[in-house]
């Protein structure tokens, strides 16, 4: 059986979505991040980073989000193209996501948490500016009429979607502003899979 160390957070449901897009069965732990549960010797020793998602499978622990989807897609033959530029096109994708708009929005959210006085005006802006950007290229990479960005859906927009998700919700004008990119967002949300991955952990 399949188990994911998970939490309520954009990176942990990435993995419950591709596995429910897999149609895998799994078991769900949910790591209490509050309460310090990703700082047990049990969680440390899947994780040396203790950070979640963890995803168990065939014996291996294996962290780090987008390493769980390509070694889900990989083991699968799903979500992932089949041909060489698709493929890559998809990996590149992921890898934008972790490098680009994933480090950047947990930037930005966590200026924008705190009170207003202790905010800090310029990183707002800096990481609000490079959002923007990110946002763009995805519009870009939209631009060809194509309906997900490796052409079929595959793990590139699943890395995105979580982190995409509350701004969307916010309709926020950095992405609202962008029609194709609001129009892949739907897409993606209309998705049943997606639906059940980001109602867990419940």
């Amino acid at each position: 059986m399949i188990r994911l160390h998970t939490a309520a957070t954009p990176n942990g449901r990435k993995v419950s979505i591709a596995l429910e897009e897999l149609g895998l069965p799994y078991e769900v732990n949910r790591v209490v991040l509050d309460d310090g549960e990703q700082f047990t010797e049990a969680f440390l020793s899947m994780n040396p980073n203790n950070k979640i998602p963890v995803l168990e499978d065939d014996g291996i622990a294996i962290w780090e989000s987008g390493a769980i989807l390509f070694h889900l897609a990989d083991k699968h033959g799903k979500l992932l193209p089949a041909d060489p530029k698709g493929r890559i096109e998809a990996i590149a994708h992921a890898f934008f996501q972790t490098g680009g708009l994933g480090p950047n929005l947990g930037r930005l959210a966590a200026q924008l948490r705190r009170p207003e006085g202790e905010r800090n005006t310029e990183m707002i802006q800096i990481f609000g500016d490079e959002c923007q950007r990110l946002l763009k290229v995805i519009d870009r990479i939209l631009s060809d009429g194509r309906a997900y960005l490796a052409g079929e859906y595959s793990i590139g927009d699943i890395m995105h979607y979580p982190w995409l998700h509350p701004v969307f919700g916010l309709k926020a004008p950095m992405l609202m502003e962008l029609p194709r990119v609001v129009a892949w967002m739907e897409r993606i949300a209309e998705r049943p899979a997606v639906q059940k991955g980001m109602a867990v952990p419940e």
